[in-house]
C-alpha cells in the first residue's frame, strides 16, 4: 500500500492559496430517488467552512463510473480539494473505488494490513469474513489509506493534477469519524492557513429574517469587508452568523459586531452557535427553579420530545398528557363538555381549561396547552387548516395565542413547538 502522498503540494495549497476552495460530491442513486436525505454534504459544508475552506458548489450523482467521472472532472476546474462521499461499503464500493482509481491513472492492489484488520473485526463478532470482504481490500495505489474505527471501509486520499480528492463513506457517523479523526490530522500537520477563520452565529426565535435585517441594517453595513452576515432562517428561528476571514485574528472584533447586534434585538436571542432553543428553556427552568408540564392535542407529543431531548431534563420536565380525542381532554384535563360543545376543541377557552386540568393533574410551576388542526384535513370555514391555539403561564397567570399556519401538516407541528418554546422562554425571562 502506497502513502506517497506529496505533502508540498497539500502544504502548499493551504498556505499560499487566498482560500481553499472545495466541492462536495455526494454518490448515491438512493440520495437521487429520495429514499434516504443528504445529510453529508449539510454536515461537511459546515465543518470545511470552520477550516477556511469555501465550499464552491455541491453535487449528488449516480454510482455509475461514467457519472463519477463527469463529475470530477468539473469539479477539478474550480476546486482545490473535492471530498466525495458514497459507495464505498461491501457491496458497491468497486464502482465508485475503481472510477476513483481509474480517474487518477493507478492501480488496485491488496492492502494486508486492512485485510487482517477486518478479519479480526468479523472474527472479534463472530461473523464469516467472506471473499466480498477481502476484495473490499483491494486499494487504490496512488492513494493515502485513511483509518476507520467506526467501520470496515477506510476513507482515501488522492492527489491529481493539484486537486486533491478526499473519498469517505456514506454513513454519517463514519464520514464524521475519518473526516475528523484522519482528515483533518494531515490539515493540522501541514502548518496554518494564509487566513484565520472565525465564526460567531447569533440564533434568534420569534421574528422573520427580513425584519431582522432591516432592524440591524445599520450595523451589518459598518462590517468591514473582511467579516460577512449571513442569515440562516428556519421555521419560527434565524441563525445570524458572522463570519472573519483575514491573515490576523479577528475574533474580538467579531464579537463586538454581535454585541451590537444583540443589544439590538435582545428579546429575540436565545443562545449561540449550538445552541438549541430547548436547551436554551432547559437553562431558564433551571435557573428559575420551575417544573413544566405539557398537554398536547394536535402535535401529539412533539413539543414532550423537543423538550425531553435536552439531556437533564428530568430535572425540570414532569410530563405531558396527549389528549387527542375529547373524552381524554374532558377525563384526564377536565376540560368542560360545554366548552367543546360550544366553542369545540380548537378554542381560546379550551386550551385555557386544558392549561388549567395540566396543573391539578402536575405540581408544576409552568405549563402549556396546545389545541389545533395541523392538516392537511379537517379545516372548517370558520377554523381552517393550520388554525391553532396555544395557553401558557402558571396557576394564577395564562396567556393565550392564536396561529394561522399552513396546509403542510409537519410544518405545522414543528412551528407550534418552536412557538410554544418560545412562549414559556419569554415567561421564564418575565418571572
Amino acid at each position: 500500500m502506497s502513502d506517497h502522498l506529496p505533502p508540498k503540494t497539500l502544504i502548499y495549497a493551504l498556505r499560499y492559496t487566498p482560500m481553499m476552495k472545495a466541492t462536495i460530491i455526494t454518490i448515491g442513486d438512493e440520495i437521487l430517488i429520495g429514499q434516504i436525505t443528504d445529510t453529508n454534504s449539510a454536515w461537511l459544508g459546515d465543518e470545511l467552512t470552520k477550516l477556511g475552506i469555501r465550499v464552491v458548489q455541491m453535487m449528488t450523482i449516480p454510482d455509475t463510473h461514467e457519472d463519477i467521472h463527469q463529475a470530477l472532472t468539473w469539479a477539478e476546474r474550480n476546486s482545490d480539494l473535492i471530498v466525495c462521499t458514497g459507495g464505498l461499503g461491501p457491496t458497491k464500493d468497486d464502482i465508485t473505488k475503481k472510477a476513483l482509481a481509474d480517474y487518477v491513472g493507478t492501480e488496485l492492489v491488496m492492502d494486508e494490513a486492512l485485510s487482517q484488520r477486518i478479519e479480526g473485526y468479523f472474527i472479534k463478532r463472530g461473523i464469516p469474513f467472506l471473499e466480498a470482504h477481502r476484495e473490499q481490500c483491494l486499494m487504490p495505489k496512488a492513494a493515502r489509506s485513511l483509518t476507520n474505527e467506526m467501520g470496515t471501509a477506510p476513507g482515501m486520499l488522492f492527489e491529481h493534477k493539484g486537486t486533491h480528492i478526499l473519498s469517505m463513506p456514506g454513513v454519517p457517523y463514519e464520514m464524521q469519524w475519518i473526516f475528523h479523526n484522519s482528515f483533518v490530522p494531515v490539515l493540522n500537520e501541514l502548518g496554518d492557513q494564509a487566513f484565520k477563520i472565525y465564526h460567531k452565529t447569533i440564533k434568534t426565535v420569534g421574528r422573520g429574517e427580513t425584519r431582522i435585517a432591516e432592524e440591524i441594517k445599520d450595523i451589518v453595513d459598518a462590517l468591514p469587508p473582511y467579516i460577512s452576515m449571513s442569515y440562516l432562517p428556519s421555521l419560527g428561528q434565524v441563525k445570524l452568523r458572522l463570519t472573519a476571514r483575514h491573515p490576523e485574528d479577528k475574533s474580538v472584533e467579531v464579537e463586538s459586531f454581535v454585541q451590537r447586534i444583540v443589544q439590538r434585538i435582545e428579546p429575540l436571542v436565545f443562545g449561540y452557535d449550538k445552541v438549541t432553543l430547548s436547551e436554551s428553556l432547559g437553562g431558564l427552568l433551571l435557573t428559575k427553579g420551575f417544573k413544566v408540564a405539557t398537554a398536547e392535542s394536535c402535535t401529539g407529543g412533539y413539543l414532550a420530545h423537543q423538550l425531553t431531548a435536552v439531556s437533564g431534563a428530568s430535572r425540570y420536565y414532569m410530563g405531558s398528557v396527549i389528549a387527542y380525542d375529547y373524552e381524554p381532554k374532558k377525563s384526564l384535563l377536565e376540560v368542560s363538555p360545554s366548552t367543546l360543545e360550544q366553542t369545540g376543541a380548537v378554542s381560546e377557552e379550551t386550551v385555557k381549561e386544558m392549561l388549567r386540568g395540566l396543573h391539578k393533574r402536575f405540581s408544576v410551576d409552568l405549563g402549556v396547552a396546545i389545541s389545533g388542526i395541523a392538516g392537511p384535513h379537517g379545516g372548517l370555514p370558520d377554523k381552517p387548516v393550520g388554525t391553532i391555539w396555544l395557553a401558557w403561564g402558571s396557576k394564577t397567570e395564562i396567556y393565550t395565542r392564536k396561529l394561522q399556519l399552513t396546509k403542510d401538516r409537519v410544518k405545522n407541528i414543528e412551528y407550534t413547538a418552536v412557538a410554544a418554546m418560545n412562549a414559556l422562554r419569554k415567561f421564564c425571562q418575565n418571572s
